[in-house]
């Protein structure tokens, strides 16, 4: 009996663990779930939205400086949400769901992750 638990547990250790975080077969939920890094959660997030690595980059500049990678971050002032202080952002939404929403804003108003963290870099938001 207690063989098969410590083999069960084993085997369960093994599914999840944080070696295996890199892995391409992995689901992003598990990967979510393996990565405390903030600064990961949020680039594995994007690569959800886009594979350019510059943008990724570009994106990851933007979410330091707006939340230091908080998704819980608010601002009293403004009212804005998340990772990205998003103005319209709801409380509770995932990091998924608010990188989503970012990138449509970006691709919308900016055209590239790039060019949005240059008017951040000029103005001190985006």
């Amino acid at each position: 009996m207690r063989f098969a638990i410590v083999t069960l547990l084993f085997s369960v250790m093994q599914v999840i663990s944080p070696s295996m975080a890199l892995s391409p077969a992995m689901t992003y939920e598990k990967k979510l779930l393996v990565t405390t890094d903030k600064r990961e959660r949020v680039k594995l997030t994007l690569m959800e939205v886009t594979t350019d690595m510059k943008e990724v980059r570009c994106a990851l500049e933007i979410a330091y400086k707006e939340s230091r990678y908080n998704v819980d971050s608010y601002n009293k002032s403004s009212g804005a949400r998340g990772v990205w202080q998003l103005l319209w952002g709801q409380p509770g939404w995932s990091l998924l769901k608010q990188t989503r929403e970012a990138h449509d804003y970006v691709l919308h108003r900016y055209d590239t992750w790039c060019k949005a963290y240059r008017f951040h870099q000029e103005r001190n938001w985006y």
